[in-house]
């Protein structure tokens, strides 16, 4: 669970799975709802605040490997942010390998200085099942300065701003 992570705050963009429910020979995976309002109130309140954007490289080759290999990589995505990230900065899920850093800063030298962090780990493998996978993350920095906050802005802004910097 990634609010177990070290003690940092996430907060649950996408709703996880509830636990599988059986229907006929499969089964199927329920949604539980869930209240982004917090995550709303951040970004009112840390509207001078740097965005750190991270975006997993060849995900799709890694889960041609397998789907766990992938999800092992996700997991080392996250631990890479959380070492990257100051106490107060906020980690969550903007897609499916996506995930976005809302700094408790204003200072673009402490965005970069994360996104440093980060990328000191670029090419260092994940091992698994014996394999060592080498896991690499585009990384960006943004901030977003449109004068009304709404939801579809600001997340086209970010992806944006991550479809950028692999240009």
């Amino acid at each position: 669970n990634p609010s177990e992570i070290r003690g940092r705050r996430f907060v649950e963009l996408f709703p996880r799975f509830t636990a599988p429910i059986e229907k006929g020979d499969s089964y199927i995976m329920q949604r539980r709802s869930v209240d982004i309002s917090q995550l709303y109130d951040l970004f009112s309140e840390r509207r001078e605040c740097w965005f750190v954007l991270t975006d997993m490289v060849n995900l799709i080759a890694i889960n041609e490997i397998s789907r766990k290999a992938g999800d092992l990589c996700l997991i080392e995505q996250m631990n890479r942010m959380v070492a990257a990230t100051g106490d107060d900065d906020v980690i969550f899920r903007i897609g499916g390998d996506e995930f976005c850093i809302l700094t408790a800063s204003s200072d673009e030298a402490y965005a970069n200085s994360v996104i440093e962090k980060i990328r000191a780990f670029n090419g260092q493998a994940v091992n698994f099942e014996g394999r060592d996978i080498p896991l690499s993350l585009y990384t960006v920095a943004t901030r977003f300065s449109s004068g009304s906050l709404r939801y579809n802005d600001l997340f086209s802004h970010l992806h944006l701003a991550l479809r950028d910097s692999k240009q």
